[in-house]
């Protein structure tokens, strides 16, 4: 399912040329012949080609050292030389760091993501996971949306071998959708028609025929209409992974029992992946689909001759699945032939075989990575608190420090004037004297006024403090329920109460969070910014949620490109909200509209549900901070009042606009206008 998968990897070579030194021989031109010899199948001659470049290179630029690492990263995988890919990933990280983090933070994504797959191939999943869960920090981060296509198509692979089908549908198909965003050149080409071919084997193991059937026909027209698209790459690469459809396409005739579609289907699969330097791994799986044929279909000496080719070819293309399956269909045969002895060692050898084979698995089974990544989150989120803590203690004693100053003058200055009338003479010194403090007390009233500006810092200060004791009780709550097996009934629901009150604490201080940044008066760091990508990008992030309502969001994008000068990751937070209100709001199976449009010299950005809609009563209401008109969601969404508030002044602090029409019961539309015209930040 994941050839030619690591492929990918060539997308570096956008990466620019900003590390001291440069190469003695070009690095493009050495990968370019390295590939010529791979293509013709001479692997391990390309890996020792492109490693005597290195070595006798010189010292090679930051870019030039990419290349080479995410080139032999693509032959050692595909050699299986799992270790030497962990080391080659190691020496590039050690490079990076001599640049620095935010220098490269595109290259340590690749870099993370290249070390993950190799830990996985080697069956060290838990490190594989932690590398992963690295790659998707950055790429939120930077808001690289094509940074996760890697990343999604790896967990949707783990899932599709943990047997969670439909769970990894979802992961490929937004690895595809975000793919669209990456440089069209070869290898994305190759990763977007074999995600095409992995939905359709997901959707065939759990019997969707029609939706398997669907896929499949999508993969090959798409493999098709790139034929010419690429014409440094010989014609067996397209030939070769058409070929791995036909053999999947053929599962789906088997399940229904039409044998003869399939036999035609696998033939031609054969046919094309047995051929020297073709996927002849592929050609294997299909003889051994083919044989299950002629099992089924008692066509003995046809099986018997199968048989005999695949055991011949197990010979140069080792694997343990199909040396497994070659002995219980060999017992299988012999059993019909009459020879009890020989079908039994067959039988006992495919019992053997087959233990050993789903001991090496259970590691991989067993693991939970979706809580793997939920923990890492977690812990990420306690490291942040943690380090900011000094910091906002920091600025609260500060702040207590100035008010009392404040406070104090005050005092003496009202001191003071209580003596004017005792004594005139008094009265010109005390006069000179206020006239004094009063000049420092305007200097002090404009730091505290300057200070009281700053009590988003103070909000975000308690938010913490507050958020560090509850996910530290969450994180115990939930170690807690993961042991509770032999808990009474009543004290497992009390965890369950706890941790939800917990979860629900930490929401409403991350909400506080997030409206102590909107109401920030600092720097509004502004930048021209596509809409029309930064809407698209939102709504990728939210598709999994709405997933779970199984709800379904369109973009209707403006047909230009079109940019404001914004905030960006702001303006962001503001469609991730409205849009987060929709999926809350809408039922399930509902469909989102989000449409970008121009009007005049503004950019207006729609979102549109068929909701529960907004009651008359709490419309006047709806824009204010910690507004009393909640309502729950369709879900049972619990509400914390100040999403929209926050929505509202982010906007307006852009010379935007925020408004809606809703009418209860029928669902809600929110408008967002943003002005397009380059003004000063």
């Amino acid at each position: 399912m994941i050839t030619f998968f690591f492929l990918f990897a060539l997308v570096s070579c956008n990466l620019t040329n900003d590390h001291a030194g440069t190469a003695t021989i070009p690095m493009d031109s050495a990968v370019a012949r390295a590939d010529k010899m791979h293509d013709s199948g001479n692997k391990v001659a390309a890996a020792e080609y492109i490693s005597n470049v290195h070595a006798h290179a010189g010292k090679l630029s930051l870019a030039d050292e990419m290349k080479y690492v995410t080139y032999c990263n693509i032959l050692y995988m595909d050699l299986g030389y799992y270790d030497k890919s962990i080391d080659l990933a190691d020496s590039m990280l050690a490079i990076l760091e001599k640049n620095g983090l935010n220098k490269n933070p595109k290259m340590y994504m690749e870099i993370y993501n290249l070390k993950a797959d190799a830990l996985m191939a080697k069956g060290l999943y838990n490190e594989a996971y932690d590398y992963f869960y690295k790659a998707k920090v950055l790429a939120q981060t930077n808001a690289d949306s094509c940074s996760f296509t890697i990343y999604n198509h790896s967990l949707g692979i783990v899932l599709y071998r943990q047997q969670k089908y439909l769970d990894a549908v979802q992961y490929f198909k937004q690895s595809f959708n975000q793919a669209l965003y990456c440089n069209p050149d070869f290898s994305n080409f190759y990763l977007k028609q074999e995600l095409l071919d992995d939905i359709g084997l997901s959707y065939g193991k759990v019997n969707m025929t029609d939706s398997a059937v669907a896929y499949y026909n999508k993969a090959l027209k798409f493999i098709r209409e790139n034929v010419n698209k690429f014409p440094g790459k010989p014609a067996k690469a397209f030939e070769s992974a058409e070929a791995v459809v036909w053999g999947n396409l053929a599962d789906v005739y088997i399940a229904a029992g039409n044998y003869d579609s399939a036999r035609a289907l696998l033939g031609n699969s054969i046919r094309v992946n047995l051929q020297k330097d073709y996927t002849n791994s592929d050609a294997l799986l299909s003889q051994l689909k083919l044989a299950d044929i002629y099992l089924a279909t008692k066509q003995l000496p046809d099986l018997q001759v199968l048989l005999k080719n695949i055991k011949a070819e197990l010979d140069t293309i080792p694997s343990r699945y199909v040396e497994v399956k070659w002995n219980w269909l060999s017992s299988k045969y012999y059993e019909l032939q009459g020879d009890s002895v020989v079908a039994y060692r067959y039988l006992s050898a495919y019992l053997a075989k087959n233990d050993s084979l789903i001991q090496s698995n259970k590691a991989l089974m067993s693991s939970d990575i979706e809580g793997r990544l939920r923990n890492q989150e977690r812990q990420y989120q306690i490291n942040l608190l943690q380090k900011n803590k000094k910091q906002d203690e920091m600025w609260l004693i500060i702040a207590v420090i100035i008010i009392a100053m404040a406070v104090i003058i005050i005092f003496l200055v009202t001191r003071y004037s209580s003596r004017v009338s005792k004594d005139m003479r008094s009265l010109t010194i005390l006069n000179e004297k206020v006239n004094e403090k009063q000049q420092q007390l305007e200097v002090a009233l404009k730091e505290v006024e300057f200070r009281d500006k700053d009590k988003s810092r103070i909000l975000r200060s308690v938010a913490h403090d507050v958020m560090s004791p509850i996910s530290a009780i969450s994180a115990l709550t939930d170690i807690l329920i993961g042991d509770s097996a032999g808990r009474p009934e009543e004290e497992r629901e009390m965890l369950h109460l706890i941790n939800e009150a917990c979860n629900n604490s930490l929401n409403l201080s991350k909400d506080i969070l997030e409206a102590a940044e909107a109401i920030a008066p600092g720097n509004m760091h502004k930048e021209l910014v596509d809409v029309n990508k930064l809407v698209a990008g939102c709504v990728e992030l939210l598709s999994a949620r709405a997933h779970i309502k199984h709800q379904n969001i369109t973009v209707t994008s403006y047909d230009k490109h079109i940019e404001a000068l914004i905030h960006k990751e702001k303006i962001w937070r503001v469609f991730n909200n409205l849009l987060v209100n929709a999926i809350k709001f809408s039922y399930e199976n509902a469909t989102i509209a989000v449409k970008i449009s121009k009007v005049a010299d503004n950019v207006v950005v729609s979102i549109n549900d068929t909701g529960v809609g907004i009651p008359e009563k709490n419309k006047l209401h709806i824009f204010d901070m910690f507004t009393e008109s909640k309502m729950y969601g369709t879900g049972g969404e619990k509400p914390h009042g100040i999403g929209l508030a926050i929505s509202m002044q982010v906007v307006r602090a852009h010379d935007g606009d925020i408004w809606f029409e809703s009418v209860e019961g029928r669902g809600s539309t929110f408008y967002v206008s943003l002005p397009l015209k380059v003004t000063n930040p």
